[in-house]
């Protein structure tokens, strides 16, 4: 696995997202709270004749939530509410613009671009896995396909009318390196391997099973692990450990061949196996110039893409009912 991938992975399970290499990332949660005096079709907002419901903003309140980890809505103080659901009901706005857009445009997905997205997505997971971990998450199959081909939709038409022009720039390059050299350096990497399972009781019978040796960290996580990788015996590949999430931490003591304790995070209990080490080092001109270059041509396709999704907004017909948005709860 790819290093990207393995990141992409470990924020996963701490972000409770659940894709890997996905540019947009969805989790929407059925089942949220009722509120009376405001049923889930009252219309909080109108986009150009379309309406946004209270329904749709209450799924996307709950990706933000989750997405900002936020355990406990209650603790939120009625600003940082007001602060979600604008923020909720701005990134709907922005979403449905660039649909309608897409529409206009001419611009539409092929079958064969949302099966390989598709597949993507399912990577890793054998059998109806994937279908259980959506189920518990709570996020209903076909809204999820919804999203999922609006996503790809959209980034489609991004990369279609703000498509990346390389300019192979060596001086600025070479001035960017210069001035960002610590950019460029990386830290600590590890190749380790990982196990994650549901209960803590499934975490202890799994410590004893590698502490027996009668069968390998590899085999275990292909018998006990809901990973994604665990079909690859849990291999995460190399990874810089200074990216870790803060809950994995304790991965960056582990020595050659040391396996973590079980570490516990609201997503499961996680065994982690260290199979190599590398020093931090600092890349080359050469190793990042690649990079440096792409990331110019990103930041340029970012800008105008901005530019142009204000001037497609201000020409819009956006209506925004306050008096239901002012209603809505988390």
């Amino acid at each position: 696995m790819m290093l990207n991938e393995t990141m992409d992975y470990l924020k996963v399970f701490l972000m409770r997202s659940f894709f890997i290499s996905f540019i947009f990332l969805y989790i929407a949660c059925s089942g949220s709270e009722k509120v009376a005096g405001v049923s889930n079709d009252a219309v909080v907002a109108e986009v150009n004749g379309s309406n946004i419901t209270v329904d749709k903003l209450r799924d996307e309140i709950q990706f933000l939530m989750k997405q900002f980890r936020v355990a406990n809505k209650n603790a939120l103080t009625e600003e940082e509410k007001l602060i979600l659901k604008t923020k909720g009901l701005n990134r709907i706005i922005r979403n449905d613009l660039l649909v309608m857009e897409a529409s206009s445009s001419g611009i539409s997905l092929t079958r064969d671009e949302y099966e390989v997205a598709f597949g993507e997505a399912k990577s890793g997971y054998e059998g109806d896995s994937f279908r259980e971990f959506l189920k518990d998450e709570g996020i209903p199959s076909k809204l999820w396909k919804i999203r999922l081909k609006n996503n790809l939709l959209i980034n489609k038409l991004i990369n279609t009318k703000f498509k990346i022009n390389l300019s192979d720039d060596e001086t600025r390059a070479r001035a960017y390196y210069k001035a960002h050299k610590e950019r460029f350096e990386i830290g600590q990497m590890v190749h380790a391997f990982h196990i994650m399972v549901a209960s803590e009781d499934e975490s202890k019978v799994v410590r004893s099973a590698i502490k027996s040796q009668k069968k390998s960290f590899s085999e275990l996580a292909k018998m006990y692990s809901l990973a994604p990788e665990a079909s690859i015996g849990g291999d995460l590949g190399f990874f810089d450990i200074g990216q870790m999430p803060e809950e994995f931490g304790p991965i960056a003591q582990l020595k050659k061949n040391q396996v973590s304790e079980v570490i516990k995070t609201p997503y499961g209990y996680h065994i982690f196996k260290v199979v190599d080490v590398k020093t931090p080092r600092q890349l080359s001109f050469s190793e990042s110039k690649k990079n440096i270059i792409e990331q110019f041509a990103r930041d340029e396709q970012s800008d105008n893409f901005k530019k142009w999704l204000m001037e497609l907004k201000n020409n819009s017909n956006i209506q925004i009912n306050e008096n239901v948005l002012s209603e809505v709860s988390l």
